[in-house]
């Protein structure tokens, strides 16, 4: 079955805002724009979201070095 974004926000029980940040990311398997319009497939009754990355990694700095003593 193949619902649109209002209803398969619903059935997620978030946003339609958030949903739509899902499918240009590309999150929500097996969805497809048709012209303006995306469409959503169901899996078990409910749409299919990949889980996402917590953002990049983190690139960690060298603690700065000790003074030189003489």
């Amino acid at each position: 079955m193949i619902v649109g974004t209002t209803e398969a926000a619903n059935i997620l029980n978030i946003s339609t805002a958030r949903l739509r940040v899902l499918l240009i990311a590309g999150r929500v398997e097996g969805a497809y724009k048709t012209g303006r319009m995306w469409l959503v497939p169901l899996f078990k009754g409910k749409p299919m979201i990949v889980p996402g990355s917590r953002g990049p990694a983190p690139r960690w700095r060298n603690p700065r070095q000790p003074a030189k003593t003489i």
